[in-house]
């Protein structure tokens, strides 16, 4: 395990320079590090999660059909996922500027999402795998089959860049997290991605329309045999939409209405359905 920031939301985490010290190596690293330190300290540690509202709750459907990962969303299964939509600011301060729908479902080898972001300025120059996505605009799956301290963070951009790793995270004893790390050798080595893009990215000079994101993530790759009906895991989906001229936004469908995207405790109920 390496200690590495997965988000900029990261910045946001319980004692942040705590957390990424041993990374410190040049005068970057140091920089980041205390303006994490700094965008934390108005952060209300003693808010109990308990408190807050119920994280949201879907019913992933079981369905069978032909699909093929281009991007497109046309087959006629997506017609029959669960829309996971609108999105929310993560910390609760209101909707969404430019709409975000996902689309989802399983079947018994893999599960499917299908993203659809509305977006007049897309940016993204970024494609190696594993790249910072989360500096320019992405889309980002957490979720676990099983305990809260270990998930899985996916993300996708809009040039078709992805990342994948394995987050554990610490949290106290009301379940708010106090510092995560992230083993980014983890490779999800049968996921498929593809994306579909309406617009021209890096030039705030035109209006761009959307891109939309189509991923197969086999259940092998989360470790896992497929779920049973009436299973429950944890996860959230999250945005980064960035506009010239606008305040970058952190969204999420789930918000965690803590610091940061990595507060497992607030993570949404995905409850997978029988066969549709």
């Amino acid at each position: 395990m390496t200690m590495t920031p997965n988000s900029l939301a990261a910045q946001h985490a319980a004692s942040p320079f705590r957390r990424c010290l041993p990374a410190c190596r040049n005068i970057f690293s140091i920089v980041w590090c205390l303006l994490a330190l700094f965008a934390t300290r108005g952060a209300d540690k003693s808010v109990d999660p308990k408190s807050l509202p119920a994280p949201k709750r879907v019913q992933v459907p079981k369905l069978q059909g032909p699909v093929t990962v281009d991007g497109d969303l046309s087959e006629p299964v997506w017609t029959r996922a669960a829309v996971l939509s609108p999105f929310f600011h993560n910390d609760g301060s209101g909707p969404e500027r430019e709409k975000t729908v996902v689309r989802i479902w399983y079947d018994d080898n893999a599960l499917y999402l299908g993203w659809t972001c509305t977006d007049s300025d897309i940016q993204a120059t970024l494609t190696a795998r594993d790249s910072k996505f989360w500096e320019e605009e992405v889309v980002e799956m957490f979720i676990t089959p099983k305990a809260l301290d270990k998930y899985f963070e996916l993300q996708w951009n809009p040039l078709g860049g992805v990342f994948d790793a394995i987050i554990t995270n610490a949290m106290d004893a009301k379940g708010v997290s106090k510092a995560f790390e992230g083993d980014w050798s983890f490779t999800a080595k049968g996921m498929k991605s593809a994306v579909k893009l309406k617009g021209t990215p890096n030039n705030s000079d035109d209006k761009d329309e959307f891109w939309q994101v189509e991923v197969m993530v086999p259940f092998a790759d989360l470790g896992q045999s497929a779920p049973k009906a009436g299973d429950v895991w944890r996860g959230n989906f999250y945005r980064f939409n960035r506009t010239k001229g606008f305040p970058v936004e952190q969204l999420s469908w789930s918000p965690t209405l803590l610091p940061g995207f990595h507060q497992p405790n607030r993570f949404g109920f995905l409850e997978f359905g029988g066969s549709h």
